[in-house]
């Protein structure tokens, strides 16, 4: 019996979750002055912290929390006997909080603007946190819809969105 590989396009050294991989390049290509009060939020992925989304605790004014909601084989991909190659979308929850309204909407504005240009492509590649290329091929939208989200609470007085990234990937049988 031969036992095949399974590799994914585009990848460099081990695989990275893609929320740590998100974080880190909205960390490192955050400029503070398109903020309205020149403001640098708390970065949190899923990965490296206890499951923000799911805490109403406020832990920060100012963050920008990225929870991974899912893996799924991509439906229009066809799944043909003998095939070799799936494409594979890895779904991602961005939530951005901010200390007034008008801070939330420059976060989602420079969120969006880091998101649109770094996208990765057939010439660029998304990096991980160590520099190194990503498995991911191409985002679904170069931009996130981001939706306010109700307050958890009468003690809830910060603006809060939230919005999906759809980020798509190869796996190969080799």
């Amino acid at each position: 019996m031969v036992h095949l590989t399974v590799t994914f396009t585009n990848l460099s050294g081990s695989r990275e979750n893609l929320d740590k991989t998100i974080r880190y390049l909205l960390e490192d290509n955050w400029t503070a002055s398109n903020i309205t009060g020149t403001i640098t939020p708390a970065f949190e992925s899923d990965t490296e912290e206890p499951d923000q989304l799911a805490r109403p605790d406020n832990s920060y004014v100012n963050a920008i929390r990225i929870s991974i909601f899912s893996r799924e084989r991509a439906e229009e991909d066809g799944d043909y006997n003998g095939d070799d190659k799936h494409l594979w979308r890895f779904r991602l929850l961005v939530e951005c909080q901010a200390e007034d309204l008008t801070v939330l909407l420059d976060f989602e504005d420079e969120l969006n603007r880091i998101l649109w240009e770094n996208r990765p492509n057939s010439a660029t590649r998304l990096n991980k946190s160590n520099g190194s290329a990503s498995e991911a091929a191409f985002f679904e939208k170069s931009e996130i819809q981001f939706n306010r989200l109700e307050p958890q609470g009468e003690d809830d007085q910060t603006p809060t969105s939230q919005g999906e990234l759809v980020i798509y990937y190869w796996r190969i049988k080799t």
